[in-house]
């Protein structure tokens, strides 16, 4: 990473941000947030970006930028009107509680919209999903000094050195795969050696209720989507169950808000892995205009496949200092990762794309 800081710290000196902002200026610029916490964790966590580089990162932008909602998203995907040059939307997955508590005062602050896409039948619940229990049951477990004899070897011995985000990373992988069923006699394993309360860390990890949801919408900064009903992979779905995930969601998030909903977001997103194009069309079919992934790129409205906009990841790893950041807004690293495709049918960049969930 020192190597990338350095590397990173010499293109902005040259002014390559600015070129590719300008290249790239017909594009659509996504960031992919999820949590902005006031608090410090450690090791830190990637999805909860503490709330000073959450704002370092907006006023950034809007140097630059020209923030639209996701409704001028949705207007210009319908040929109805166009984006302004360099658009920027901001969006937040999951709809965690501190979405409200800590990222929407700054959002109304400065005067900045975003969006934000619910896992809708978790929301007004006081469940944490199930990859951030995980995390934290990891975390216990190890300062509780539990056994591991009965975690897989691939692991065991990462977790007695103490190495738990990389524990968390393999595990999390492994169990995003391996099928429902698998998954929860694995949590409910772990559960049953450690106690975790979860009440404990409703603040970060909570889900929000529909009040919150509510009152955002009433600001009229805040506009909503759809992040399927209880954040399962798409590819893992039996086709029985995706009405349960895709299609119903909308309908109770179109009551509850009292506006159409129109826009989806894929769960760990990335294309080929978690969805495909059999999902694609029975979205369209469900009635999403556009939906969104994790894949790193930018989005060219009218050339681009609106079911599959790509999103900058910004997450609390050394990939959000403001350099990179920069860069990666920009649209500069997507571009040397597909030069360098082209040319050496490589896709390792001097910037690797976020953690995705």
């Amino acid at each position: 990473m020192f190597l990338k800081r350095n590397y990173a710290r010499g293109l902005i000196c040259i002014g390559m941000d600015a070129v590719f902002r300008f290249i790239n200026r017909r594009k659509l610029l996504v960031v992919m947030y999820h949590g902005i916490t006031r608090r410090d964790y450690e090791p830190p966590i990637w999805t909860q970006l503490p709330v000073n580089t959450f704002r370092e990162q907006l006023e950034c932008l809007r140097q630059w930028y020209v923030f639209v909602t996701l409704d001028d998203v949705v207007a210009a995907v319908r040929g109805e009107r166009e984006l302004p040059p360099s658009a920027a939307l901001i969006t937040f997955d999951d709809g965690l509680k501190n979405n409200f508590d800590v990222a929407f005062p700054v959002l109304c602050e400065l005067g900045i919209p975003a969006t934000i896409f619910l896992t809708v039948d978790l929301i007004g619940t006081e469940k944490i999903l199930w990859f951030d229990e995980l995390y934290f049951l990891l975390r216990q477990g190890y300062d509780n000094k539990v056994d591991a004899a009965f975690l897989d070897a691939k692991v065991r011995s990462d977790f007695i050195d103490g190495k738990i985000w990389d524990v968390y990373c393999a595990m999390v992988e492994m169990l995003k795969r391996c099928g429902e069923k698998e998954r929860t006699a694995c949590l409910k394993n772990l559960q049953e050696r450690i106690f975790l309360n979860t009440l404990s860390l409703q603040d970060d990890f909570g889900l929000l209720n529909w009040e919150q949801v509510c009152i955002m919408r009433d600001s009229g900064l805040v506009s909503f989507g759809v992040h399927t009903a209880s954040h399962r992979i798409l590819s893992q779905l039996p086709p029985s169950e995706r009405e349960e995930e895709i299609a119903m969601p909308r309908r109770k998030l179109e009551e509850f808000i009292g506006t159409p909903v129109l826009s989806f977001c894929f769960p760990n997103g990335k294309p080929g892995i978690d969805f495909n194009n059999e999902h694609l069309q029975y979205i369209r079919h469900c009635g999403y205009v556009c939906a969104f992934t994790t894949e790193n790129r930018l989005f060219l409205s009218g050339v681009d496949d609106p079911m599959t906009i790509g999103r900058i990841p910004a997450g609390n790893d050394a990939t959000s200092l403001l350099t990179l950041f920069r860069l990666n807004s920009s649209g500069c690293f997507t571009s040397f990762k597909r030069r360098k495709a082209c040319i050496r049918n490589d896709t390792t960049t001097a910037f690797d794309e976020g953690f995705s969930r």
